[in-house]
This record gives structure tokens, C-alpha cells and sequence, in this order.
């Protein structure tokens, strides 16, 4: 077996449960592909599978990372394609489930460069404020610093690492061509009609509260885990935390976080559209038919 599935799609499409039927159709095991579902102690607002689910079929870079810690793309790419490798040689078949463009993109390595990482440089630049980085971002790349929201410092830092070894903006080196792995994935587009979506955004975010979304932010603070944590940054726990620090009433949180996630998924399927996929579902149903094509694909 030399072929991989990747499933993606926007959050809340349905891909971790298609990912279960592939597994169970195919013997397979899951690899995790969204970037928050890889920190420890942020559980409900990721979606995580349940424990149940992980002992049924098992679920790989899920759970690998401290709160403080940092991950970028490209070595999450590195992280998937060992893995991936490790299961072929098993003769499991890897499936990749993620909504992030980004660590698909790695993991493909499509268009994708390994941009340079300096240690001091990085030292020097978490000693910033996020407001710091945003004036020094827009000074040298105006056009990255608009796509960066002005809170998420983990970003905002590693575009000003990024420009200052290399003295070009990040549109300027990622437009220039790169080398592809030759890996040979089957790619699934999982793309639900919009107001089907829009109700599964809404009950999985009431969902979320319900489950102690606030609470399990609140714990994470009462610890060790900094504000400025990557995690934090992301839909729902940016909110939760921004609820907690009195800018956004308990009233309005829900909302708040459906809007956003709203426009989450507009951006994911935007680039989705991008990705040369195989197959497109509008649901998480696996047919017979479906059945048949991924098996004449991959094996």
C-alpha cells in the first residue's frame, strides 16, 4: 500500500465521523491534521473523539503538545509523513482528517516551502506585545499582517522571524514553486450544503458551552497556561478567554463564537475549492458506491 486518504473540509462537516467508517471499512488508523487538537487540556473546544473512539480505532498526533509549546506546519508535515509511513509498512491505511489548509498543505508539500527558524531571533521577538508586532509587521509585510488577527502573537512573530531571515515578504516566497514529496494521496472533499453546515456549527457550539467550555478555560488559566498561549488564539477559546477578561458578555458568547466559526468555514471551503480532490461528499454517508471507489483508488 503506498496511497494515503486525506479528508477535508470545513469544521463541523463531519470529517472525524467519515474518518471512522473509512477506518472500519478499510482497517485503518486516523491521523489528525487540525493544529489545536494537538495541545493537552484543550478538549471540548477541539472536538476531540471521545476516549471510546480512540480505543476502537486508533488516532495519531492527537494530544502531543504542552500548551506553551509551538508547532508550525512544516514539521507537522515532517510529523504526518513519518506516521503515515509507519502504518503503510503495517499495512494499515493512513487516513488524514483535518480542517487546516495549512498543515495539509505541509503535509503534502504542494507549493509549500521550509522557511527558515532562528532560536534567538524567536527569544527576541516573544519579548514583544502583540501591539509591537503588529506595528513592525505592517511595516515590512502590510499584506500578511491583514490576514493575522493583531491578538495571535505566535503568528504574528514567526511572519517577522520569517521576513527578517530572508528579507522578503511571505506572498513573495510562497508564490515561487516547490517541490512536491511524490506522496500519492487520495483527497476527499467533504462539502455540506450551507445551511446544513451552518445548523451543525450551531449545535456543536452549544454543545461545546454546555460541556464547560468557559470552565475548562478558566482551569487552564487558574494553572500554568498563559493568555498568550497559541491555543487560545483559536475560535471558541479566544472567545471563552475574551468572555473571562469582561470583553464579551455571557449573552452574546454563543453567538459570538457561531459567527466566527461561520467565517472559519467560509475560508476552509474557499480553499478547499483549490485542492485537486478525488472525491467529493456532501455528507459523512459512505455508499456502496464510495465504498468501491476508494478501494479501486487506494489499494
Amino acid at each position: 500500500m503506498n496511497r494515503f486518504v486525506v479528508i477535508g473540509g470545513p469544521t463541523a462537516s463531519g470529517k472525524s465521523a467519515l474518518a471512522m467508517k473509512i477506518a472500519r471499512e478499510f482497517d485503518g488508523e486516523i491521523i489528525n491534521g487540525d493544529s489545536v487538537a494537538m495541545y493537552r487540556r484543550f478538549d471540548i473546544g477541539t472536538a476531540k473523539p471521545s476516549i471510546q473512539e480512540r480505543n476502537l480505532i486508533p488516532h495519531h498526533l492527537i494530544d502531543i503538545l504542552e500548551p506553551e509549546d509551538e508547532l508550525d506546519a512544516a514539521r507537522y508535515g515532517d510529523l504526518a509523513l513519518e506516521k503515515i509511513a509507519e502504518l503503510q509498512k503495517i499495512n494499515k491505511l493512513p487516513i488524514v482528517v483535518g480542517g487546516s489548509g495549512l498543515y495539509l498543505r505541509a503535509l503534502m508539500r504542494e507549493n509549500f516551502h521550509d522557511l527558515p527558524h532562528s532560536p534567538d531571533l524567536r527569544l527576541e521577538l516573544s519579548k514583544l506585545t502583540t501591539e509591537e508586532l503588529v506595528l513592525k509587521l505592517q511595516a515590512v509585510d502590510p499584506e500578511r499582517a491583514k490576514k493575522i488577527h493583531k491578538n495571535d502573537h505566535f503568528r504574528l512573530a514567526r511572519a517577522l522571524e520569517i521576513f527578517t531571515l530572508t528579507g522578503k515578504t511571505m506572498s513573495e516566497l510562497t508564490n515561487v514553486p516547490s517541490e512536491t514529496t511524490g506522496q500519492d494521496a487520495f483527497i476527499i472533499n467533504l462539502n455540506p450544503e450551507r445551511n446544513l453546515l451552518h445548523h451543525r456549527i450551531a449545535v456543536r457550539t452549544e454543545k461545546m458551552l454546555a460541556d464547560g467550555l468557559v470552565d475548562e478555560v478558566r482551569e487552564l488559566l487558574s494553572t500554568d497556561v498563559l493568555p498568550t498561549a497559541k491555543p487560545f488564539s483559536t475560535i471558541g477559546y479566544k472567545q471563552a478567554l475574551n468572555h473571562l477578561e469582561g470583553l464579551i458578555p455571557l449573552e452574546s458568547l454563543q453567538d459570538q463564537i457561531i459567527f466566527a466559526t461561520r467565517q472559519l468555514a467560509k475560508r476552509q471551503c474557499t480553499w478547499f475549492k483549490k485542492v485537486p480532490w478525488d472525491l467529493q461528499l456532501m455528507d459523512e454517508h459512505l455508499s456502496d458506491e464510495n465504498v468501491e471507489i476508494i478501494k479501486k483508488a487506494v489499494f
